[in-house]
């Protein structure tokens, strides 16, 4: 079976620790390929992580004119190869998610990967191992899709194009009790 990434937005407390972990990655340059941004500035202190969606069917790696972003064969979508990435910024500009960074001095595009050197080995991303409050987790694919506790989403709408990703996001309940959750099929748990 496959594991996802499945982030639940309501767990995250914005201590960066998984930007931190990421950057000590083996690999990474010291270059975080996790984000954590504010969910709604001004309105409230959330904040949540943000990794590359893991695109069923990338649009990073088919706007890329040199072919430097590849997807491996169990559906990990890779940071840009260093020998054939130009910076031209195409993957930037045609992921919906605004996922890839651009480093422009080095002119190399940047993304997390999964830490596809510990995840090819059975082992969790970097992220997932430091996570103190389990806002982020490597799980089996089936199992959060189907058995999650609250409504998921891996399927995207961007006007007339559907995009699913590997990476699966927890909906927090806005519709009733500020701290109930649902079932996958919305029955109250």
């Amino acid at each position: 079976m496959t594991k996802v990434l499945f982030i639940d937005f309501e767990r995250c407390i914005g201590c960066k620790a998984c930007m931190i972990g990421c950057e000590e990655c083996s690999g990474h340059d010291h270059l975080s390929r996790m984000f954590v941004d504010e969910l709604m500035p001004g309105e409230t202190v959330a904040k949540s992580p943000t990794p590359c969606m893991h695109c069923y069917t990338p649009a990073c790696a088919e706007s890329c004119p040199v072919q430097a972003i590849q997807l491996t064969a169990d559906g990990t979508v890779l940071s840009a190869s260093h020998e054939k990435c130009i910076g031209c910024k195409n993957c930037t500009y045609a992921c919906p998610f605004g996922i890839p960074r651009v480093d422009d001095d080095r002119k190399l595009m940047y993304k997390c990967d999964l830490c596809y050197d510990r995840t090819s080995k059975g082992r969790p991303p970097m992220c997932v191992s430091v996570c103190p409050t389990d806002t982020i987790q490597f799980v089996e694919e089936e199992t959060i899709k189907k058995m999650a506790k609250k409504p998921v989403q891996y399927v995207w709408n961007f006007g007339d194009t559907q995009i699913e990703t590997r990476t699966v996001i927890g909906i927090p309940d806005t519709k009733t009790h500020k701290y109930g959750y649902y079932d996958v099929q919305g029955d109250r748990q």
